[in-house]
C-alpha cells in the first residue's frame, strides 16, 4: 500500500485516519491510554518493512494497543494457570536433588539422564521444543548434590551452550553452585566428567560474559560456550533488553543443531523468559494475531510455572519488539522509545516494592 501524504499543516489526511481506526479495530484488546496517544501503523514501521511480515505487524499492534499496565493486568489474569493432567513421579522420589520443594519437574518434557538405571535417570530439567523443532533445556541450578548429574545431562546431550542467568549467591541465600572451575587453564572433575576452563573471550555484549569450557569423558570431548548474565535480579527483569536479545542470538547461532541449556536457580522464571524470546518471537513469524497468553500456556506444559511474574512477561514482549527494531521491522526512533521508557518507568517502581518486601521479610528472620 503506497504512503499517505501528511499535510504541510502537520495534519494526517483523512484516508490515513481511516486506516488509523481500522488498524486499531483489528485488536480486540484495546487500551485506552495506549489508543489515545497511537500512531498508525505506517508510523510505526520501519521504512524498508514489508508490509505483510507477520513480526512487524504484531510489533505495531503492540505497541498501539496494549499499554504496559495491559499486559501486566493480561498476566496477572493467567499467573495461576497450570496445564491438566500432568504427573510428577520422577520428581516425588527425588526431593533431595530438586532445590525448592514448591517448584515441581513434570514426567511428560522432564530430561532423562542416559546411559543410568531408571532409579539414578532424574534431573530437576525439562525440554523445551521450539516450533521449528530445536530444543532447549530449562533447568534449576545445580545444586552439590547433583553436579555430576548436570554435567552427564550436558555430555550426553551434547549440548554446547550453557546459559546462565543467577549469581550463585544472591543476598544471603545460595542460587546455583559453582559448576565449572574459575580461572583460565584449571580443571575440576565432576565424577567421569572433567571440565577444563579454557579461557574467556571479550565480552559480546554489555554485562554478558562468555567463558569457553571443554569438558572429557571416556576419552570424547567437546567444546561448551558459557554465557553468564548476572544482572537480572529474581522474580523481576532488566531495564535493557538489547543484552539479552544480543546473547539470545549469539546462543542460537553458536548452538548450530545441539540443544542450549539454561539455568537460573529455579530455572522457571529467568529461564523460561529467555527460552520464551525463541517460541514466541517463531510463533509470531507465523501468525501475527498469536495471543500471547496461549503461548505462556504453551510454555507452562513444557516447563511448569514458566514465566513467574508479570515483569519477566512484560519483559519478553520487550525483547520481542527489540528483535524487531534489530530486524528493521520496525523503527526505534517511532514509537518503540516512548513505549521502552514506559516499562522502564513501571520497572523502577516494580524493584523498589520488591526491595521493600525483601526487606522486610530479611527482617523477620525468613
Amino acid at each position: 500500500m503506497a504512503r499517505s501524504k501528511v499535510k504541510s499543516s502537520g495534519r494526517r489526511s483523512s484516508n490515513e485516519k481511516g486506516r488509523k481506526r481500522e488498524f486499531l479495530r483489528k485488536n480486540d484488546d484495546i487500551d485506552e491510554e495506549a489508543l489515545a496517544g497511537a500512531k498508525t501503523e505506517i508510523d510505526i514501521l520501519a521504512p524498508t518493512t514489508a508490509r505483510d511480515d507477520n513480526r512487524s505487524k504484531w510489533a505495531a499492534t503492540t505497541i498501539a494497543t496494549k499499554s504496559i499496565k495491559v499486559l501486566s493486568r493480561e498476566f496477572a489474569a493467567n499467573k495461576k494457570y497450570r496445564p491438566s493432567g500432568f504427573t510428577t513421579v520422577a520428581y516425588d522420589k527425588n526431593e533431595p536433588k530438586n532445590r525448592y520443594n514448591d517448584i515441581i519437574c513434570i514426567d511428560a518434557t522432564r530430561v532423562i539422564l542416559k546411559d543410568r538405571p531408571s532409579d539414578e535417570d532424574y534431573i530437576h530439567a525439562s525440554w523445551m521444543t521450539m516450533p521449528d523443532r530445536f530444543r532447549y533445556i530449562c533447568t534449576q541450578g545445580p545444586l552439590l548434590e547433583t553436579l555430576e548429574d548436570f554435567w552427564h545431562m550436558i555430555f550426553w546431550e551434547k549440548s554446547t551452550v550453557l546459559v546462565q542467568l543467577c549469581n550463585n549467591i544472591e543476598g544471603k541465600h545460595e542460587k546455583c553452585r559453582q559448576y565449572f572451575p574459575k580461572s583460565k587453564g584449571s580443571m575440576e572433575s565432576y565424577g567421569p566428567y572433567r571440565v577444563t576452563n579454557k579461557g574467556t573471550k571479550a565480552d559480546p555484549y554489555e554485562d554478558v560474559k562468555q567463558t569457553v569450557l571443554e569438558v572429557k569423558c571416556s576419552g570424547r570431548s567437546f567444546t561448551v560456550n558459557h554465557f553468564a548474565y548476572l544482572v537480572w535480579p529474581d522474580h523481576t527483569a532488566p531495564s535493557d533488553p538489547a543484552p539479552m536479545v544480543g546473547c539470545f542470538k549469539l546462543c542460537r547461532q553458536l548452538a548450530e543443531k545441539n540443544p542450549i541449556t539454561v539455568h537460573c536457580s529455579a530455572g522457571i522464571g529467568r529461564s523460561a523468559t529467555f527460552v520464551a524470546i525463541d517460541y514466541a518471537w517463531q510463533k509470531i513469524r507465523d501468525n501475527a494475531s498469536v495471543q500471547m497468553v496461549e503461548i505462556l500456556k504453551d510454555l507452562r506444559g513444557q516447563r511448569f510455572q514458566a514465566i513467574q511474574s508479570p515483569i519477566q512477561y512484560i519483559f519478553l514482549h520487550m525483547c520481542l519488539l527489540e528483535l524487531a527494531v534489530e530486524d528493521n521491522l520496525i523503527a526505534r526512533k517511532g514509537k518503540y522509545s516512548p513505549y521502552l521508557s514506559s516499562y522502564q518507568t513501571m520497572l523502577r517502581k516494580y524493584n523498589k516494592k520488591v526491595a521493600a518486601a525483601e526487606a522486610r521479610a530479611e527482617a523477620q528472620g525468613k
